[in-house]
């Protein structure tokens, strides 16, 4: 039997696909011109199609502060609390958020220690220029921008007992809470003051002891939370910090008697007028970056605010009795049947 050979052949006169024989008389497997195998007689594979991996990505928290709903989101990992921040721009709202993550970096606060944050970047930003690293002749704190969503600074605390709480304080500009004494439609976007347990008003202690700014400052106080209170923006029962900042300035001042007499006159105020709607309502008097450490230190104050922060509880809304209209006596064992209020 003829072994099987390639069809093809160098030599163009060769018939060695016809015959099967060298034109040359060569042996077959000794021919130097002989192709042992034609590109024809490979049989096309179809190679399946192969589709790319596609590469894993994870999705890394970049640290800044939290939408909302990201804090959302980490609200439901353990206990929390919510803080709203309301007061004008340069009343100290975003040096006393400085000021309380400064302080847990040093060490325990009133008992409280520092457990974890998911907007670490978010706070060193705001630290930075009120430090000595900053190089700056005096603490600075940039101011949040005007009709931006509020945002939330995020951190993990332990408390004495040992067990994690999670603190999240609202952060939005204060031009846009003033806005709502004239428009109080403005109130309906103020989401963080809705689903606060404790919401601090600012009142800015240096404006306080000027003559120039005291009456504006006294009458901006209780104007913003009669508008608030008035367009929904506290739940029932929400705590109530007013808080006194800058108390440097006010010692430096002649005025600090006055200050903290007007400061107390504002705080009762507000008990009068809203301490039914609103919870607890409470005073503090804080330095959270003092221009000048010599007459206060730094930070004075915020560790009992920040205990208040963390003691607030939202209470249910009250109930009212109704007197059951039965005349059986089985009925009429517990007549009080709670409804909603």
């Amino acid at each position: 039997m003829m072994a099987a050979v390639s069809k093809t052949c160098t030599n163009e006169d060769c018939r060695v696909a016809v015959d099967g024989k060298c034109v040359e008389g060569l042996p077959l497997d000794e021919c130097p011109h002989l192709s042992r195998i034609s590109v024809e007689d490979i049989a096309e594979v179809e190679e399946p199609q192969i589709a790319p991996e596609a590469i894993p990505v994870i999705s890394l928290p970049l640290g800044d502060a939290l939408h909302r709903a990201e804090a959302s989101l980490l609200q439901r990992r353990r206990l929390s609390r919510a803080v709203g921040v309301i007061g004008a721009n340069d009343a100290g709202k975003t040096s006393l958020i400085a000021s309380v993550y400064d302080l847990l970096q040093e060490g325990p606060v009133a008992g409280v220690s520092f457990a974890g944050s998911s907007t670490l970047i978010g706070f060193e930003k705001v630290c930075h220029d009120a430090r000595v690293t900053s190089r700056r002749e005096a603490p600075h704190m940039e101011r949040t921008s005007a009709g931006a969503d509020a945002t939330f600074f995020h951190v993990d605390l332990r408390l004495v007992d040992g067990d994690l709480i999670s603190l999240f304080i609202g952060d939005r500009s204060g031009e846009d809470y003033l806005a709502t004494v004239d428009d109080l439609s403005r109130a309906e976007d103020f989401f963080e003051l809705r689903r606060a347990d404790v919401v601090t008003l600012l009142v800015n202690g240096e404006h306080l002891a000027s003559s120039e700014h005291r009456h504006e400052a006294k009458a901006m106080t209780t104007q913003i939370v009669d508008a608030l209170v008035e367009a929904g923006s506290f739940r029932r029962g929400c705590q109530l910090a007013v808080v006194l900042t800058k108390d440097d300035a006010v010692l430096a001042s002649p005025h600090a008697d006055r200050v903290r007499r007007e400061f107390n006159s504002l705080v009762d105020s507000l008990v009068q007028s809203h301490g039914g709607y609103l919870g607890d309502i409470e005073r503090f008097i804080i330095a959270a970056s003092p221009k000048d450490s010599s007459k206060v230190k730094r930070g004075a104050g915020v560790d009992q605010l920040l205990l208040f922060w963390l003691n607030s509880v939202v209470l249910p809304s009250p109930t009212r009795a109704k007197v059951s209209d039965s005349t059986r006596m089985i009925d009429l064992l517990d007549n009080k049947i709670e409804v909603s209020a």
